[in-house]
């Protein structure tokens, strides 16, 4: 970091008076915090306010405010711009206390990043009242203000199995990698869940319709008798195309509740997790491939990873 705010007050014209806030969250939660004529950051947590531990020093003619610190599961984070202090109007700007308590009466509605980041917008200018937020980070002129929230939580994963392995001898090598996820677990593919259901030594059991019926989308299962735990199990090739298409039609997982087909569900599991991991059976079935031989399950799956990685997932596809 140091290196960086050296760089960055180099970069800045000796002239004008231009701020910039530098923030660095490593893996394991510990941060660095850089302020150089910046706004201070806002920390929530558990519905009040974590005041920060800053040193000041100035450095070529600029305030710059440094501070370490280690962010938790459930803290809330926003950074605003000057511009969004002053864009409230009326007869004073807001004061950095009056925008400490808009946070703190926000967080505590258990809102995440997004959620957050449309509410202080809209708190700043009544004009984009009526505006669906959709970034986290958020910009808008001519109003002229930046902020950026944040949200702390665990990363959330997702496994999903589909397809058997060309070799039958590596039916249970797929089962344990599904199985080793700690996360979500999905099983794609009536044959796939047959051959988890046998190693398992449990059965498959149909779940009822969802109230349009199983016309789009293929029934869904569920296994009963074993100990161990999958989150949802569909129809294969199909399902997974139309996930696909559920996934262009929606924008965040919300918009998916309340559709109960397995498609549907598919879309919001991956839509929910952060890292999702593909297994992907080449055991070809000659009734379900492209014009090109490719089988329909693997384009399926390579075009469901696109559209993941677009929302800045992190995917991996495996073949066995």
């Amino acid at each position: 970091m140091d290196g960086v705010v050296a760089d960055v007050l180099a970069a800045l014209p000796a002239d004008e008076h231009v701020a910039a806030a530098l923030l660095r969250i490593g893996r394991n939660g510990g941060a660095e915090l850089a302020e150089i004529d910046a706004p201070p950051l806002f920390v929530a947590r558990k519905g009040e306010f974590v005041l920060l531990p800053v040193t000041e020093v100035e450095l070529g003619g600029r305030l710059v405010r440094r501070c370490d610190f280690t962010v938790q599961a459930g803290d809330h984070l926003a950074l605003v711009s000057e511009g969004y202090i002053r864009a409230r109007g009326g007869g004073r700007p807001w004061s950095w206390r009056d925008i400490a308590l808009a946070i703190r009466r926000l967080t505590a509605t258990g809102c995440d990043a997004e959620q957050l980041a449309g509410a202080l917008a809209r708190l700043a200018d009544r004009k984009s009242a009526n505006q669906q937020i959709s970034k986290s980070e958020f910009c808008l002129l001519p109003s002229a203000f930046c902020l950026l929230a944040m949200f702390v939580r665990p990363m959330r994963t997702a496994t999903v199995w589909t397809g058997p392995p060309a070799d039958r001898g590596r039916d249970r090598e797929a089962l344990d990698r599904l199985l080793a996820e700690e996360g979500t677990r999905i099983i794609c593919g009536d044959t796939t869940a047959e051959i988890a259901a046998r190693l398992l030594g449990g059965r498959l059991a149909m779940e009822p319709p969802p109230a349009e019926g199983w016309t789009e989308v293929p029934p869904t299962s569920r296994l009963v008798g074993c100990a161990e735990r999958i989150d949802l199990l569909t129809e294969g090739a199909v399902t997974l195309r139309v996930a696909r298409e559920r996934l262009a039609e929606a924008s965040r997982p919300r918009d998916l509740a309340g559709r109960t087909d397995g498609a549907s569900r598919l879309a919001m599991r991956l839509l929910t997790a952060d890292k999702v991991r593909f297994i992907v059976g080449l055991a070809v079935n000659p009734a379900q491939v492209e014009r090109d031989g490719t089988p329909l399950r693997k384009a399926a799956v390579s075009s469901l990873a696109e559209a993941l990685r677009a929302r800045g997932k992190i995917v991996r596809v495996e073949y066995l």
